[in-house]
């Protein structure tokens, strides 16, 4: 019989600190995620074997949700503080972050897999231009890109974001899917595509409660099977009393049509992103290296200066070190910094490592901030030539011009970063001559005899030095009081605010004007006249000579990224994906129970083809012959008696006026075979999920006299008398026997609080459903469940949710002998444990 299982607990894991919150099963591997109640997330395997586990927050916020995104590499969490993380699943990487105002109390993941229109491929031959970014050296060579740095991390998923977008289609039967992630976190509802680029924005209202006294929430928000509408659950609490439970649709035919405008768009803002979140990266690489080495310096001379500030306050560093070199005058206090404070040794360190990390600085500026700003610049414009395919595209609201101006910063930054390599070989000579005069007068002042063939500072050097002295080392004054030294160029090109010296100061002779010096032009490969043409004016990447490399990073491009992508208006917009207006609701409940916490689950339903190819499922034809299963169970009509259990299965096809349900069936759940009748009450629905397109495995309590001796000390002892046991309960057998229901009132409810359907629902006794080869004993009162129906897995949480269970479940063996071994091992639980993949 369907649902037979025969069940074998594998492993019994106790977590001796923190409760268990939450916890999902991957969709596509063995991997569980569990959400503990002090905000930490751990991924294990299906034997409780823990892969990685977020660290502890200082605040310790609370886990709301979790859920994994489809293909089973990345995993959201959303906390009540308003934030939500994307980790990926194999290291537990923070990808990406979001934050809302309030509390994120609904988050999931869907495939639209249906997209109508298969355009021409043109893909991305980015790989083509851009070598991969682990070939590139950085300060930290051994480390800055390793598998286990941030910089590698969003390498890889640059790399991924373009295999994503160069989907080849093979046959008919193949087309490309869009990942949309939705969000609802202050009476709104957002929707993102390939994570981050969001393609909608909905103050969610009901269809059938308008009264202001009445108090709603949402419970859960998912798209049907067919992908033509969402489907919304709302409870409504008004002041009187009354619990209301309702289910709303909303079409959303236009993100099937615009499937592929919309996938293309989303991937590219994923590339963009990544690009900008890269840039960062390498951005704070320059900065943490010039300032581990020009600290030490910094701090010497500025130790000195105060100590010579506080006894002369017209002294001046610049004048003493002038004397010095120019007529070699050496106070005694200088003297003493130079041999005893400082010493040779220690200068030749600091010079040495200075000069390093500059090297490092140059490599970093020359390779990896002008290729990921290249890269930037690549995918800018591709999304410019899509946006001017106004038939395509115009719909998204996303204007033409933010993607020029976009552009043109990028151009800018590269421009700006092609100075600095500038500025930073200047201040290279002028440190290598400083540090070769200082060293060599520490040796002399210490007594020390040089050897003839010592190297001596020649004239070219010395006027560096001199040059040095005079124009890079400047005094940093605040409010009258010496804060430190300047000792090159470098900060006012990596700081906010603008650049002091240009480069046109530094390299003594006057830069050409913006035509001839956009040398980045010239990749484009147009004539001059097109240049000055208006679709590609003069300045098309424009140079500010006191704009600095910090303020173009971490203020234009952003500002010009949020500009670009930001909602086209204030307040709701779906970008022709969804019609929210055109919404339509039915009334599920409707009764005078204040105590309602109502369960429910949603399944797709897929059309039994009868080829062999499995993949032919997901084709687009199919998908219009898609339903969606929904389960839900209303409140008990009067304490102490049994649960109900409705199952609801929507119809696909044309949008109608009012929500069309092929097969409606309800379910009460009176008794469980072969078990003998309790004096403490009836059977009670704690938690349920959909394990296959066929079964429901239900998790049902009873209070019972026997009582049970129990060693385990993480059990209250006071909840040892309660039962408990999951069920499979098939479902397809309890529809084949329903009919369809004509909702012709939306606000008649479905069930009321007296226990009765006014819409005369066919109902079933549980007792007369199952066997006892569809029932498994638990030792625990169990408290919630998780389910893998293609791994054929449950994970169980008992009482006090320290303690868990993982059961596998295996088909009892067929007694046809004809079956080969092959359809065996096919039928029986797959164990074997497989990787998660970014």
């Amino acid at each position: 019989m369907v649902g037979e299982y025969s069940y074998c607990p594998v492993e019994t894991k106790q977590h001796l600190k923190n409760k268990v919150a939450l916890c999902s099963w991957s969709p596509k591997t063995d991997l569980i995620a569990l959400g503990f109640c002090n905000g930490v997330i751990s991924v294990h395997r299906y034997k409780m074997v823990c892969i990685w586990e977020s660290p502890i927050t200082s605040d310790s916020d609370d886990i709301t949700q979790l859920v994994w995104r489809p293909d089973g590499k990345s995993l959201a969490c959303a906390y009540r503080s308003g934030r939500m993380c994307l980790f990926l699943a194999n290291d537990g990487f923070v990808y990406y972050e979001l934050r809302f105002a309030d509390a994120v109390t609904h988050l999931s993941w869907t495939t639209i897999d249906r997209i109508a229109e298969q355009t021409r491929n043109d893909g991305t031959n980015a790989a083509t231009f851009f070598p991969d970014f682990s070939c590139l050296n950085t300060v930290e060579s051994d480390s800055s890109l390793n598998s286990s740095s941030d910089m590698y991390k969003f390498a890889q998923l640059l790399s991924n974001s373009d295999r994503r977008y160069t989907v080849t289609f093979v046959t008919s039967y193949y087309s490309p899917s869009l990942t949309l992630l939705t969000v609802y976190s202050c009476n709104t509802l957002h929707f993102y595509g390939c994570d981050s680029f969001e393609l909608a924005r909905w103050r969610v209202k009901s269809s059938l409660f308008v009264a202001l006294d009445s108090k709603f929430e949402l419970l859960d928000c998912r798209f049907s099977a067919c992908q033509r509408y969402l489907l919304i659950l709302y409870r409504w609490l008004s002041e009187n009393g009354e619990t209301s439970l309702e289910l709303q649709r909303i079409p959303c035919d236009g993100l099937v049509k615009l499937g592929a405008q919309v996938r293309e768009i989303s991937l590219l803002h994923s590339s963009i992103r990544i690009c900008k979140e890269l840039l960062d990266k390498s951005f704070g690489q320059i900065c943490t290296s010039w300032e581990d080495t020009i600290l030490e310096m910094d701090v010497k001379f500025t130790k000195y200066a105060k100590e010579r500030l506080s006894r002369n306050k017209n002294w001046s560093l610049c004048v003493e070190l002038l004397e010095f070199i120019l007529f070699g005058n050496c106070p005694t206090s200088l003297r003493k910094f130079l041999v005893e404070d400082w010493t040779a040794p220690s200068l030749k360190r600091t010079g040495t490592a200075t000069l390093k990390a500059y090297e490092s600085i140059k490599t970093i500026c020359f390779q990896q901030l002008q290729l990921i700003l290249q890269r930037l610049l690549f995918h800018s414009s591709t999304l410019l030539g899509k946006l001017r395919d106004t038939q395509r595209y115009e719909p998204f609201g996303i204007p033409a011009d933010s993607a020029i101006k976009l552009c043109s910063t990028v151009g800018s930054v590269l421009q700006k970063t092609q100075e600095l390599h500038l500025v930073i070989e200047k201040s290279v000579t002028h440190l290598r001559g400083f540090f070769k005069w200082i060293y060599v007068a520490i040796l002399k002042l210490s007594g020390r005899v040089l050897p003839d063939d010592f190297p001596q500072v020649t004239h070219s050097e010395r006027e560096l030095v001199i040059d040095f002295i005079t124009n890079y080392l400047q005094p940093v004054i605040v409010e009258g009081e010496l804060q430190g030294f300047n000792v090159d160029l470098v900060e006012q090109y990596i700081r906010p605010g603008e650049v002091r010296k240009p480069l046109e100061l530094v390299v003594a002779h006057s830069l050409k004007d913006n035509t001839d010096r956009a040398k980045l032009r010239d990749l484009v490969n147009l004539s001059e006249e097109k240049l000055r043409s208006s679709a590609c004016p003069v300045g098309l990447f424009p140079y500010c000579p006191r704009a600095t490399l910090a303020d173009l990073i971490q203020k234009s491009l952003r500002n010009d990224i949020d500009s670009l992508f930001g909602p086209p208006t204030a307040g709701d917009f779906s970008r022709s994906c969804f019609a929210f207006e055109d919404t339509v609701s039915q009334l599920l409940h409707c009764g005078s129970t204040t105590q309602f916490d109502p369960l429910w689950a949603f399944y797709p339903l897929f059309p039994v083809s009868a080829t062999v190819d499995t993949k032919l499922r997901a084709s687009v034809s199919d998908t219009a012959n898609r339903s969606t299963l929904f389960a839900w169970s209303p409140p008990s009509a009067v304490d102490g008696s049994a649960d109900v259990l409705v199952l609801m299965e929507f119809e696909t096809g044309s949008l109608n006026s009012k929500i069309s349900l092929k097969r409606t069936a309800a379910v009460l759940l009176d008794a469980l075979p072969n078990m003998p009748s309790s004096n403490y009450g009836s059977y009670r629905l704690q938690d349920f999920e959909f394990f296959t397109s066929e079964l429901l495995i239900l998790l049902l309590c009873r209070s019972t006299n026997e009582r049970e001796t129990i060693s385990d000390s993480y059990l209250p002892a006071a909840d040892v008398n309660i039962a408990s046991w999951l069920i499979m309960l098939p479902i397809q057998n309890i529809l084949v026997s329903s009919e369809a229901i004509d909702l012709t009132n939306p606000s008649t409810p479905l069930w009321t609080s007296a226990g009765n359907s006014p819409c005369l629902l066919s109902c079933h006794n549980l007792s007369e459903l199952i066997t006892p080869a569809n029932v498994e004993s638990l030792p625990w009162e169990a408290v919630k469940l998780a389910t893998n129906g293609d791994r054929s897995i449950v994970f169980v949480l008992f009482k006090g949710r320290c303690l868990c269970r993982v059961y596998l479940l295996e088909r009892p063996e067929p007694e046809d002998t004809g079956i080969t071994q092959d359809n065996l091992r096919e039928q029986r639980m797959e164990t074997e444990t497989v990787e998660a993949t970014t």
